[in-house]
């Protein structure tokens, strides 16, 4: 529980990473309680994603650029609307761009036709 409040503490705050937190509550979930950790992977929101990782070891092209997008925008508007002192607006601008890095270096998830909304359906072989 505690790592998924700060996953979502991370979802408003830039500056605080969502995913760590995220992959962090999957894997103390599936050994304290399979259920809750089922639950997770089926959320619609952060499901596909955790999904993913745990299937293919990386992140879709698709989460990649939102992820760009939110740091942009919320980062972004901090720095022009804040009246927070240069120095720690130099702060959030690096701790974004190391974000932004550490986005960049996560592996790629493959999409394939027979992925539909986030859920990997195996194709049947036919029976011989």
């Amino acid at each position: 529980m505690f790592f998924f409040m700060l996953a979502m503490i991370g979802v408003v705050l830039p500056g605080i990473p969502t995913t760590p937190f995220l992959l962090l509550m999957c894997y103390f979930l599936i050994r304290v309680s399979p259920s809750l950790h089922a639950k997770a992977m089926a959320w619609p929101i952060v499901g596909g994603p955790l999904r993913d990782w745990r299937n293919q070891g990386g992140v879709r092209p698709g989460v990649k650029r939102l992820a760009y997008t939110m740091v942009i925008l919320l980062v972004g508007s901090t720095l022009v609307f804040s009246s927070l002192s240069l120095p720690l607006k130099a702060m959030i601008l690096a701790a974004a761009v190391y974000g932004i890095s550490v986005v960049v270096r996560l592996p790629v998830a493959q999409t394939d036709q027979n992925t539909m909304d986030g859920n990997v359906r195996t194709a049947r072989l036919p029976r011989e």
